[in-house]
C-alpha cells in the first residue's frame, strides 16, 4: 500500500495492521541522463514489488528518497537512522530500507529493522530467489521481534 492510499480518517483504524514502513531509496546523483533515471527507478519498482505485493495489507510504502548528494557514508547513515527513528515514534513499529544502488551496499543504519541492498543483477537472473530470499527476511523480522 502507498501512503497516498491512506485516508486520514482511516488512519487510526487502520494503523494497528499497517505496522511496517517501508522506505525505499533509489539513489540518483543528479547526473544521470533520463534513461538512466528511468532504469534506477524501475530496477527499485521491481525490488520494492518483493515487499508490497506479498505483504499488502501490512507494509505502506513511504516516498523514496531520489538523491542523496555528495555525502559521506556517515552522514548519509546518521540522516537515515534519524529518518527510520521518527517514522517509528510517530506511526511504525518496522521500518524497512530498501536500495538496489551498490553504493549503498554497506550501510549500517541502526533505527532500521532491516536493511536490504538487492543486487541489480541477481535481480534480474533470479527474480524468484530474491523474492523468497526477501520475504524469509520480513517474516523472520516479524517473528523476532513480536
Amino acid at each position: 500500500m502507498k501512503f497516498s492510499d491512506v485516508e486520514s480518517s482511516k488512519w487510526e483504524e487502520l494503523k494497528p495492521y499497517l505496522d511496517t514502513c517501508l522506505l525505499p531509496i533509489t539513489g540518483l546523483s543528479g547526473s544521470e541522463s533520463p534513461w538512466q533515471a528511468t532504469d534506477k527507478l524501475e530496477l527499485l519498482r521491481d525490488a520494492m514489488d518483493c515487499i508490497e505485493i506479498p505483504f499488502r495489507g501490512r507494509v505502506i510504502t513511504y516516498p523514496a528518497l531520489h538523491y542523496v548528494l555528495h555525502q559521506e557514508t556517515g552522514q548519509i547513515e546518521q540522516a537515515l537512522d534519524e529518518l527510520c527513528h521518527k517514522l517509528k515514534e510517530d506511526s511504525f513499529k518496522y521500518v524497512i530500507v530498501l536500495t538496489t544502488q551498490a553504493a549503498y551496499e554497506q550501510l549500517k543504519l541502526q533505527d532500521a529493522d532491516i536493511f536490504l541492498y538487492v543486487n541489480a543483477g541477481e535481480l534480474q537472473e533470479n527474480p524468484e530467489l530474491i523474492h523468497e530470499n526477501i520475504a524469509k527476511a520480513v517474516q523472520a523480522m516479524w517473528s523476532a521481534m513480536n
